[in-house]
């Protein structure tokens, strides 16, 4: 096996795993799953660019945490066990057709970015989250579910 096919086949091992903003957020803001969330960064995960942006966006307006402390924190997250994984055109093509086959304003009102989240699983992953929603459409979508607990430390159903 040559060098690059080995580095591609890391790379996609630690994809199988991918969280989302809410999980990201948990850690940083030392919810209770934070330690669920931690013991998947240690065995690698992933995230999309969407829901990076994301999550910083709820840091600042839930926890009122400053980009400038934030950044230092996630950037070492990306340098040794979170791999961001790049929103190209087959995923946002994807993207919407999950969201406009799944979404309605109250039964199922999953995000565009967990939308994209969803359309960039691998093949025999995994989306870790605590939006039922989001875990709702990943399982109609065929992707294994992890569920964390929310803010208060409950669990959503998956439909």
């Amino acid at each position: 096996m040559s060098k690059s096919a080995t580095a591609t086949d890391e790379a996609e091992s630690s994809a199988r795993t991918l969280i989302d903003a809410s999980a990201l957020i948990a850690l940083l803001g030392a919810e209770p799953a934070a330690g669920e969330v931690q013991e998947m960064l240690n065995r690698g995960a992933a995230m999309t660019t969407l829901n990076l942006a994301e999550a910083i966006d709820r840091l600042k307006r839930r926890y009122d945490l400053e980009i400038e402390r934030t950044r230092p924190v996630i950037e070492g997250l990306l340098a040794k066990s979170l791999m961001l994984l790049p929103l190209g055109p087959p995923q946002a093509w994807r993207a919407g057709e999950i969201r406009a086959a799944h979404y309605h304003r109250s039964r199922c009102p999953i995000s565009l970015a967990d939308a994209v989240l969803v359309a960039s699983a691998p093949a025999g992953g995994r989306i870790a989250s605590s939006d039922g929603s989001l875990l709702t459409v990943a399982a109609s979508e065929g992707i294994a579910t992890a569920v964390l607990p929310d803010s208060k430390g409950r669990r959503a159903s998956v439909r």
